[in-house]
């Protein structure tokens, strides 16, 4: 398949009063055309930081992106001008923020934020942009938009305000989606309905999605491949139906076992023991050693990398005892 995004070596640190953090620490993946790619881990993994740097919109400082590539149909976004930059994000490459009220300014109306787009990029005229953002509104399932376009973000519902973010990305008809978190906070009806959404979308433009979550229900019923994350680090990748078949890390073992079941024996629900690496220290061997049960010694002084297993270039693992046929 050929890539759409090429992601190479990504460090992202942040530089603080108190240390170096390094929240992405040396991360690689791709994304094909028409793909739905999900980025998985806890919260502070580091995958929010990877979609906000590859539109380069980090806090800098703190933030500095130290290495690394991301190549988007030959451009490399990472050290594009501003000027490229600004012809991508927004055109090519739309994102979808986590907490829609923050994404939408409350001092002007939905149907404004979702027809700019068109204006800056496009130069469309205020009645044709107007129109286009009514169409684009209507086709996100919302009801009487030539009417709500002149709402503002405090009249909506939550979900339906993330229906106007989707709305405001999708105007431009980009080939890449950049979904952070899109259904937090939300019940699981409107999750569900959006979640739709995105997928009906997707299969129509032939739209290629990043989506990062924490829920492995969502991944199961959206997303092509998978990506975990921890501590800044892609710890397993793998096809959704491969992984949620056998996880072959030991991290992604904990998280599935962790997800709530109906058909559950245990009185108490499975939690991940330990915490979280500071991201401030320095990890010397493996960054999830202190919360494995399968821990050996040599975990502790030996770092795995990102190696192909069970035969397969499309399934890989950081776990060393995976990579040696212990596990």
């Amino acid at each position: 398949m050929g890539l759409l995004l090429d992601v190479e070596d990504l460090r992202v640190y942040f530089h603080t009063r108190n240390g170096v953090a390094r929240a992405v620490d040396g991360v690689s993946f791709g994304i094909g055309a028409g793909e739905t790619l999900g980025l998985v881990g806890e919260s502070g993994s580091g995958k929010s930081v990877t979609a906000y740097a590859l539109l380069r919109l980090l806090p800098m400082p703190p933030g500095r992106i130290e290495s690394g590539e991301a190549r988007f149909d030959g451009v490399d976004l990472l050290h594009c001008t501003e000027a490229e930059l600004r012809r991508i994000r927004g055109r090519r490459i739309a994102m979808v923020f986590q907490d829609p009220m923050t994404a939408l300014n409350p001092y002007k109306t939905v149907g404004d934020q979702v027809a700019e787009p068109l204006r800056v990029h496009e130069g469309c005229s205020g009645a044709e942009a107007w129109a286009r953002a009514a169409a684009m509104m209507e086709s996100v399932g919302i009801v009487n938009a030539a009417e709500r376009m002149r709402s503002y973000p405090h009249e909506f519902s939550g979900g339906m305000r993330q229906r106007a973010t989707i709305a405001m990305a999708l105007v431009m008809r980009p080939g890449l989606l950049l979904a952070d978190e899109p259904t937090t906070a939300l019940d699981t009806t409107v999750q569900a309905q959006l979640l739709a959404l995105i997928v009906r979308i997707q299969r129509e433009q032939n739209l290629s999605v990043l989506l990062i979550t924490h829920n492995l229900g969502v991944v199961a019923g959206v997303c092509d491949r998978v990506l975990v994350m921890y501590a800044g680090r892609i710890v397993e990748s793998a096809s959704t139906e491969a992984l949620f078949e056998r996880p072959r890390h030991p991290y992604t073992q904990a998280l599935m076992e962790a997800v709530p079941s109906v058909n559950a024996t245990r009185e108490v629900l499975y939690s991940i023991p330990g915490m979280p690496p500071d991201p401030l220290q320095l990890i010397e061997g493996c960054s999830f050693a202190s919360r494995c049960t399968h821990v050996v010694e040599r975990c502790r002084c030996q770092t795995p990398a990102l190696l192909p297993v069970d035969g397969s270039h499309g399934r890989a693992s950081a776990c060393l005892r995976v990579q040696w046929g212990e596990l």
